[in-house]
């Protein structure tokens, strides 16, 4: 048995008090805790789902969770729910029929969404994101990130705008760890729509301003590298196709923003050596470079950290030693130098 709820009672199950409550508080504890009773039964219930007690077939499997995610959870956010998005989030890689699932059952996607917009309506109220909310939430982002890898359940997210509704979790306040992993799966949900070279994603993140989105957590000191190296592989994903490129250029204001972000990024990284933000980094001027007034501007206003002879030798000790951990990068970085001196 749980705790006794405000206005009665013990619920069936263990799953809430009886009759009403005071918005935010079960039994006493703030919405979104969890107890150790609740934890315990919510297990079983992830457990239950992952064997479905058929030889862990994974019809069987699927479309139990997809009929749960129908069902309403309780105010702490633990339910049949909860554990379909937990089973499914963790198994979509071995599920390859999961996406056009996701995409065709009546309801889920609403369900996704919601789901995805009841963290505005918390943090309205909260200033705090707490652990379980942040883990339901990014189990919501990585189905829809699932749905974004079929090309058919892509155009529909596309069509819809679903990935405007994302972006607020781009520039969540705080840097505590729960906010950072939203941020982080929210980046991996829109990245998977540039994973390959599809120009009306491309032409909808660009018109979105996504771009500078990504730069300010870019150019963000407090930002992790996994963060920082996901955003600058995003920028560099949209300059590769000719509309990114030519959309950054086309004004001094757009070029100059990208450019002096880089230019924070590779001071960041001379403090705090990552070699895949200074891939990313590397390859983003290089695609700069392939307009000629982008190339003009480098040859003149090119940062420090980057800049040396042939043999890469004359580069700060933080950047070389990241460059010795990949032999590619550095082949990029001279053929980049050779660029600029020619």
């Amino acid at each position: 048995q749980g705790p006794q709820g405000p206005q009665g009672p013990q619920g069936p199950q263990g799953w809430g008090p009886q009759g009403p409550q005071s918005p935010g508080v079960y039994g006493g504890v703030p919405r979104g805790v969890a107890t150790p009773f609740r934890q315990q039964v919510f297990q079983q219930l992830v457990q239950k789902r992952h064997s479905c007690d058929d030889d862990n077939d994974d019809d069987v499997i699927v479309a139990t969770c997809l009929q749960d995610l129908l069902h309403v959870d309780d105010d702490q956010g633990f339910g049949p729910c909860a554990a379909a998005l937990d089973v499914l989030s963790k198994r979509r890689e071995e599920l390859p029929a999961l996406p056009l699932q996701l995409f065709r059952k009546r309801g889920i996607l609403v369900v996704l969404v919601l789901e995805v917009a009841s963290l505005y309506r918390q943090l309205s109220t909260s200033a705090a994101l707490t652990h379980v909310a942040s883990n339901r939430v990014c189990n919501c982002l990585a189905l829809i990130q699932s749905v974004a890898t079929h090309q058919a359940s892509k155009a529909f997210l596309l069509d819809a705008r679903i990935p405007l509704l994302l972006y607020p979790l781009l520039t969540l306040p705080g840097s505590d760890r729960a906010s950072e992993f939203v941020r982080v799966t929210t980046l991996g949900m829109i990245g998977s729509l540039v994973k390959e070279d599809d120009s009306q994603s491309v032409f909808f993140l660009v018109e979105s301003e996504l771009i500078s989105l990504c730069l300010r957590i870019m150019g963000n000191v407090n930002s992790t590298d996994r963060a920082r190296s996901v955003s600058a592989w995003i920028v560099q994903k949209l300059l590769l196709n000719d509309f990114g490129l030519w959309y950054v250029c086309q004004t001094p204001e757009r070029f100059y923003a990208v450019a002096s972000t880089l230019a924070k990024m590779v001071d960041v990284l001379l403090e705090v050596p990552s070699i895949r933000a200074l891939k990313h980094v590397i390859r983003t001027y290089l695609r700069l470079c392939d307009n000629p007034t982008a190339r003009a501007v480098f040859k003149h206003c090119f940062p420090y950290g980057l800049l040396a002879d042939e043999s890469l030798q004359d580069l700060p000790r933080p950047i070389r030693m990241s460059l010795s951990e990949d032999p590619a990068t550095a082949q990029g970085l001279k053929m980049l130098l050779r660029l600029l001196n020619q």
